[in-house]
């Protein structure tokens, strides 16, 4: 079992990180830190916090860490680190941390995490990202443009509608704007739940059944009829709904913005464009929201 947890551990953090420096190592003391009384160790471990999640969404979006204990060991700490996602605890694991927080070691000194790279602004490229014509909510001239690609089918999609999208429209409603594109990943149902959102966006119910689809993923997958249902419950022409659905008048809609996407790097679902900087996977409401208040503060 222990092996297995160290595989799981190496496998997301190590893995995770490998871009920003991991290296084998055969340290027999620990590095030099700085004087201890000269480091805010509480901004220490926010700071390894914030850059541990950063890295590991890159790679695997439901998955988290968050440190449980700290023991000083003279001027290094010993951090107690859980990988959890919704269903729970995946893996536990110590880890050494060097007191500005800049360099992590695993607890058998085989393997030595490099964070300092972190603290390095590094350029990102921005991508040049129409909205075309599709339906946004916010701000029309916000100085914050995001751009989502997104599949109705897709269940990281579905905890970023359902669980982000709410809290940053509630939040920053007058200050974004939020662009839904589709980028349909999962074949024809995909396409399905698509289509169904454009033919209520006709009937002006557009946003109203975005967050239906999303709520209900699973129920309306497993019986597409339902999407009648929910075209019902918020009032629509169900017989206008139904002639739109089944005519496939949007496909060549959903199919732009596919190729569009392709041809802006989107290679899964969801991915974003914050002012053209491309972000990928989902990311919990804090880490989504310190990206926008980055963008805001800008002269």
């Amino acid at each position: 079992m222990r092996d297995l947890v160290i595989g799981i551990v190496v496998g997301l953090a190590v893995g995770a990180l490998i871009v920003y420096g991991v290296m084998s190592s055969s340290i027999q003391s620990p590095p030099e830190v700085c004087e201890t009384n000269t480091v805010d160790i509480n901004k220490s471990l926010n700071d390894v916090t914030d850059k541990l999640n950063t890295l590991i969404h890159a790679n695997y979006p439901s998955v988290n860490v968050r440190i449980t204990n700290t023991e000083p060991y003279g001027e290094i700490y010993l951090l107690n680190l859980q990988f959890y996602d919704e269903n729970g605890t995946i893996a536990n694991e110590q880890m050494f941390m060097t007191a500005d927080g800049s360099m992590l070691l695993m607890n058998n000194q085989q393997c030595v995490i490099q964070l300092t790279q972190q603290n390095e602004e590094k350029p990102v490229e921005k991508v040049n990202v129409s909205a075309d014509d599709d339906p946004y909510t916010g701000a029309e001239n916000a100085k914050v443009v995001i751009i989502e690609f997104s599949d109705y089918t897709c269940p990281y999609c579905a905890k970023f509608a359902n669980e982000v999208e709410p809290k940053l429209l509630e939040n920053y409603g007058d200050k974004v704007k939020f662009v839904f594109r589709d980028f349909p990943v999962h074949g024809e149902i995909a396409y399905k739940g698509a289509e169904a959102a454009d033919c209520a966006g006709e009937q002006g119910k557009y946003w109203e059944f975005h967050r239906i689809l999303y709520e209900k993923q699973r129920e309306w997958m497993s019986n597409t009829s339902m999407l009648y249902t929910y075209a019902k419950q918020l009032g629509l022409n169900v017989t206008a709904f139904k002639a739109c659905l089944d005519s496939g008048k949007y496909k060549t809609e959903v199919d732009k913005d596919l190729q569009d996407g392709i041809s802006y790097g989107v290679k899964g679902t969801p991915t974003f464009f914050i002012n053209g900087k491309k972000i990928v996977g989902y990311m919990p409401y804090e880490e989504f929201a310190k990206l926008i208040d980055k963008e805001l503060n800008k002269q």
